[in-house]
């Protein structure tokens, strides 16, 4: 059976239950996430919130501690640790016991007290006693559930006192730029939810509320001394169009939100009745990842790296693949990301570098092979330890394992993720960074890490011909990778017209479907640089 978080089992709890791995806190319920004042998306450092946990025994013996929530207050709590293996990984289960007069932070009718605005159930009640039972026309609106992106990261930089100011600050521009009939709430967290009400005569005017509570959320505020740029996710519902029943709408105005997130939209996004049929194959498609992984329907096939000097491989790069056994082979790009929100990528990416690295020491000693990892299994894996772990048991030369990084590495635990990059690299594993060129702020993650290679965004390499511009990026990228002596790759090279571009460039490697496409490692012993 699936997985589920155990907030959806655990929610009437009147402990604050949790799940630990490597001490960060990966499942919660309901309860603790109201009490700290977050989501699980932003939920801060153990350290930050029960310090004396990071030290305690677990042995399922209750002891006092002192517990600390975002906004800064102190609670006396008695609290325990179990030892669970979960997602074969040996975790941690909290459980916490709060005084009894905390019963009322769990009590989503009582206002915000960083924002002022109503809390869950007030905001409930509000649009039931507005919208009656439906069997009358009723007044129509917009119904949007918002997130602020990457709450987490401001109260990691600035501290809790500012990441509540900022809460402050857009609950009061809401207030401001909506009017009085407005109905706003912050259930918990980062997350806001918000009614605004129009003729029914007029439903256009539900574009306009959605317009002005994207503008209100996408903006730069000034917070003790601090610029701070804040986007986010907007999922949205307008009722009675999409339903007249607020529980439907709030799950509409919630896939919407979720569908937001995944899309990484600017603009908010509306409920589809497709979005309930998404919901469902994802969550099939979650279950067959489980079971994929215990029967070993994964396997990998390998694309050559040609070094443009020798016109000879120098190194192969793993590619997984799935042959689900009715709907046939699977692409990446549809299950990895379920693979990503669930968890499963964890347990999949040390399957693919241990099978990689193992296929690898079977080629000729001077072919390296390089390996994907995926930024969500870098941030909740101990990948320091899985790279050695693998070395070890496939015996392969450091020296001839790659990882590819995309700069979403960057996104989450900076500093944490760029101490575990030099800690591999010291093995002697070189560090690729993966679609260089396409993000914001790729320029300034090469001056902050040494890597031993770029590969050039494979939209760069297509367009390069027709497109001055992108010939001069092209041209450019080369030119700052040798000058800070790295490597640089162009991959999706897939005309005769590309690679001679290629060789009139510094350009060393190329990879692409003209040298090579994917295929078992078996059929590319014939490329030459392995048949030696």
């Amino acid at each position: 059976m699936a997985l589920f978080p155990i907030h959806h089992l655990a929610d009437a709890a009147s402990e604050g239950l949790a799940i630990l791995y490597q001490d960060r806190i990966i499942e919660a319920n309901r309860p603790l996430l109201s009490c700290v004042g977050t989501d699980l998306q932003n939920f801060p450092a153990l350290r930050d919130i029960l310090p004396g946990a990071l030290k305690a025994t677990p042995d399922n013996s209750y002891r006092p501690g002192m517990f600390r929530t975002l906004e800064g207050q102190v609670l006396h709590v008695q609290f325990r640790l179990t030892p669970l293996r979960r997602r074969d990984r040996d975790c941690l289960a909290l459980a916490i016991m709060f005084p009894h007069s905390m019963s009322i932070a769990f009590d989503t009718a009582a206002p915000d007290v960083a924002t002022g605005l109503c809390g869950k159930d007030e905001f409930r009640k509000s649009l039931v006693a507005l919208f009656g039972n439906g069997t009358t026309r009723q007044p129509a609106g917009i119904l949007l559930h918002a997130n602020i992106n990457r709450f987490h990261t401001i109260n990691e930089r600035y501290g809790t006192q500012v990441a509540n100011r900022v809460l402050t600050e857009v609950g009061q521009r809401l207030k401001t730029f909506l009017t009085e009939d407005c109905i706003i709430a912050r259930p918990v967290g980062d997350e806001f939810a918000i009614f605004c009400p129009f003729p029914y005569e007029h439903p256009a005017q539900a574009t306009r509320w959605a317009q002005i509570i994207r503008d209100v959320f996408h903006t730069t505020l000034s917070v003790a001394g601090h610029r701070i740029h804040l986007t986010a996710s907007i999922g949205c519902c307008v009722i009675p169009f999409d339903t007249y029943r607020f529980e439907t709408a709030c799950h509409y105005a919630e896939l919407a939100l979720n569908e937001a997130r995944r899309l990484q939209s600017p603009d908010w996004v509306r409920f589809n009745p497709v979005m309930q049929a998404d919901i469902q194959h994802r969550s099939e498609l979650e279950h067959d990842l489980q079971h994929a992984l215990e029967t070993n329907q994964f396997f990998l096939e390998f694309q050559p790296l040609i070094c443009l000097k020798t016109n000879t491989v120098e190194c192969v790069e793993a590619l997984l693949r799935w042959q689900h056994p009715v709907k046939g082979v699977i692409s990446p790009n549809e299950f990895i990301p379920i693979a990503e929100e669930s968890g499963l990528i964890v347990p999949i990416g040390r399957w693919v570098l241990l099978e990689a690295c193992a296929q690898a020491s079977r080629l000729p000693e001077h072919i390296r092979i390089a390996v994907n990892i995926s930024a969500v299994q870098f941030l909740h894996d101990d990948m320091y330890a899985a790279v050695i772990q693998t070395l070890f048991q496939t015996g392969l030369a450091a020296d001839r394992l790659e990882l590819e990084l995309t700069e979403s590495i960057f996104l989450e635990a900076v500093q944490r993720n760029l101490d575990t990059m030099s800690k591999i690299r010291t093995l002697g594993v070189k560090i690729v960074m993966d679609d260089f060129g396409i993000g914001f702020s790729s320029l300034n993650y090469l001056r902050s890490f040494p890597f031993d290679r770029i590969k050039i965004d494979r939209s760069f390499i297509r367009d390069m011909l027709n497109d001055p511009q992108a010939e001069s990026i092209v041209s450019a990228i080369m030119t700052l990778g040798h000058a800070l002596s790295m490597e640089v790759v162009a991959e999706g090279v897939e005309t005769t017209a590309q690679l001679d571009m290629l060789r009139h460039t510094s350009c060393s490697t190329a990879q692409g479907f003209l040298m090579g496409r994917p295929a078992p490692l078996v059929t590319l012993a014939s490329y030459p640089g392995i048949d030696e």
